[in-house]
């Protein structure tokens, strides 16, 4: 254990859906939820950090990381500011972990890390969607490294999970899934998916890769009464008389 004066505080909704990660998981929550601390806290807790302690907890030889993230999140330095309180550092020298590699980069360059073995990757805002060069890369990452998915919108369609449960190795590729659950229209001059069916098995396999953060938030109101001062008669005047301050202007 290394004692250090900073340690990683976590919420009791964050804490729980750390509990419930597991490799190629999508955290799913909205603005202002903490995904980012949230998933930095799972590869944290992965490779034995401990949470919400006196002090900080070192890890033990942790993988090296990358995060690919939008450009602008990468530009403005948003996830070095996340890494932070866990001790990790895009550079080397600022790190306690001098042997970690760190990396934040765009869903632009995904393809420079296909290559990459034994590490561990962040996909934040996920893009895996259709079957791109982006879904491709992904799905090469995914077989030889550990993963999780950041969303606030995890999937509209059932064909937006379609890359997210090839790479969890429910189907082979895209083709078995549309095979066994895409009822394609008759009469469209085009492939069109009219239905599909099997979707028990889909909602099961969904439940079982989503993480949803519980955040709770409450408003409570506060009330406070402002005492100004006013012309009481001519207050008097206006509910008695019911002034028109249209027909009525030469009277002031």
């Amino acid at each position: 254990m290394s004692r250090k004066s900073s340690k990683v505080s976590m919420r009791d909704y964050q804490v729980e859906a750390v509990n419930k990660m597991k490799n190629g998981c999508i955290l799913n929550g909205g603005v202002g939820t903490g995904k980012s601390r949230t998933s930095l806290a799972y590869f944290y807790k992965l490779h034995g950090g401990e949470l919400n302690t006196e002090y900080y907890v070192k890890m033990k030889k942790p993988r090296d990381l990358y995060i690919i993230t939008t450009a602008r999140k990468r530009d403005l330095l948003e996830w070095d500011d996340e890494l932070l309180p866990f001790n990790m550092n895009t550079n080397p020298k600022l790190s306690i972990y001098p042997d970690q590699t760190v990396i934040v980069d765009s869903w632009n360059n995904i393809k420079k890390y296909s290559n990459v073995n034994g590490a561990f990757f962040i996909f934040d805002e996920q893009r895996v969607v259709g079957s791109g060069a982006w879904v491709k890369a992904f799905l090469k990452i995914a077989k030889r490294n550990k993963w999780i998915l950041l969303s606030a919108t995890p999937g509209d369609t059932w064909t937006d999970y379609i890359p997210v449960f090839v790479a969890n190795g429910f189907y082979k590729n895209k083709s078995e899934f549309l095979r066994e659950h895409a009822v394609y229209a008759r009469y469209a001059k085009f492939p069109k998916i009219e239905k599909f069916i099997g979707t028990d098995r889909l909602t099961y396999l969904r439940r079982s890769i989503l993480v949803d953060m519980r955040l709770k938030r409450t408003t409570e109101r506060h009330y406070k009464d402002v005492f100004v001062n006013y012309d009481k008669e001519k207050y008097k005047e206006v509910n008695k008389d019911r002034w028109d301050p249209y027909n009525n202007v030469e009277r002031f």
